[in-house]
């Protein structure tokens, strides 16, 4: 005998090629440090397999443990971050910005 379903289990979406979109640009705002803040974007290189974000001559990238905001102005890094979104201080001012993230 058929089995009947009413297909109420979860369901799961995945996108074409299994990839999660990455973003193009990073967006930091509220920086202490205010030579951090500002539109960080793709600059088409990777850093330790993920991508890397520049503005002016500060750079956002992957040191294989979580993403760290370099700032030329004060010649170190300032701040880093799990997710691009959320970060903490290193060696900038407080507070600690946040970041949007732009995908085009």
């Amino acid at each position: 005998m058929p089995r009947l379903s009413l297909g109420l289990g979860v369901q799961t979406i995945r996108k074409a090629g299994g990839a999660a979109p990455q973003p193009t640009a990073v967006l930091i705002s509220g920086a202490g440090t205010e030579s951090s803040n500002g539109n960080y974007v793709w600059s088409e290189a990777f850093v330790n397999g993920k991508r890397q974000y520049v503005f002016s001559n500060n750079e956002i990238y992957w040191n294989g443990s979580q993403w760290i905001l370099y700032d030329d102005t004060i010649g170190d890094s300032a701040y880093s971050s799990p997710d691009l979104i959320t970060w903490a201080v290193l060696n900038g001012a407080e507070p600690a910005p946040t970041g949007t993230l732009s995908y085009s």
